[in-house]
């Protein structure tokens, strides 16, 4: 699975590219929400302290707990708003990626998703100028210098994917969208995001 390899790596750059351009918004949401919060709980402790001695200790303590948590919460919410938006612009950016280099990226997957090289390829309706009956030529060709059966088609179907394909055979279909192969890999190169946008975390 180079060619999956190849766009896992290809997205990992991008998301990182994108993750460099939110970063210092990321770092001032982040510091706001944490300001904001540490204000209302120094809010909370003042009017504590003015109340009555028995019960402004334990008051106090449950207030600041409180605040922290909600602070926490918000702030755990606003990296992964930014995170999810990294990664959409990164499929953004493959997706408006100029046709030679779509292609590209895409037939080293295409050649070694291929099975028995009479498969027909799906692709998106936004695809099918980029990744027309060329590009499943070329793609034939390379097969068949390879030794292998080179008789894909391109269907006449699309199908709602945010780039990619889809190869179909027999009526079994095997998705090799942007989004399914980004879905299957988030959790790995999710870490590597956030990493890059909040690096002290």
């Amino acid at each position: 699975m180079a060619g999956v390899e190849a766009l896992q790596e290809r997205i990992r750059q991008r998301a990182e590219e994108e993750a460099q351009a939110v970063k210092a918004e990321a770092q001032k949401q982040a510091a706001d929400i944490i300001a904001k919060a540490k204000a209302k709980a120094e809010r909370e402790r003042a009017a504590i302290l003015a109340k009555a001695k028995e019960d402004a200790s334990e008051r106090k303590r449950r207030t600041l707990a409180v605040a922290a948590m909600q602070a926490r919460r918000l702030e755990l919410k606003a990296k992964e708003e930014l995170i999810d938006e990294a990664f959409s612009l990164a499929l953004k950016k493959l997706r408006q990626l100029p046709a030679e280099k779509y292609q590209q990226l895409l037939m080293p997957i295409l050649l070694s998703a291929v099975e028995t090289g009479t498969e027909q390829v799906i692709v998106a309706p936004h695809d099918k100028e980029r990744l027309d009956a060329n590009f499943i030529a070329a793609a034939n060709r390379e097969l068949k210098a390879r030794g292998k059966v080179g008789n894909l088609t391109l269907s006449p179907e699309t199908r709602p994917i945010e780039g990619g394909f889809i190869l179909s055979a027999g009526g079994v279909e095997n998705n090799y969208s942007f989004e399914l192969i980004l879905k299957l890999s988030r959790d790995e190169l999710e870490q590597e995001v956030a990493a890059v946008l909040f690096p002290a975390s």
